[in-house]
């Protein structure tokens, strides 16, 4: 695994949006079998990808957008992170309970 410290370029504005931007990234990669997001389970490309390639590129732009989308990607809900997730395991979770 690469460190992401280590792997940022020298174009970087915000290393924390770039950070985290690469950290999303590495977790929503791929559509499964069904369509939706490996990680989510929300249809693909989900909101959260989307959302992380946004960060990856404003993250080597003028610190405001930076600051804009750093504010968006706080935003999102839990169950697209892993804030607050237990295990941090790489697996379809459902999205409501029965």
């Amino acid at each position: 695994m690469v460190d992401v410290e280590e792997a940022a370029t020298g174009d970087i504005v915000d290393r924390l949006l770039w950070r985290d931007a690469q950290q999303m990234l590495d977790r929503h990669t791929a559509a499964g079998r069904d369509g939706n997001c490996v990680w989510c389970g929300w249809q693909w490309p989900c909101s959260a990808r989307r959302l992380a390639e946004r960060a990856d590129a404003v993250s080597r732009r003028p610190w405001r957008e930076a600051w804009t989308l750093r504010h968006d990607l706080n935003s999102l809900p839990n169950a697209m992170t892993d804030r607050g997730r237990a295990d941090r395991g790489n697996h379809n979770h459902r999205r409501y309970a029965d």
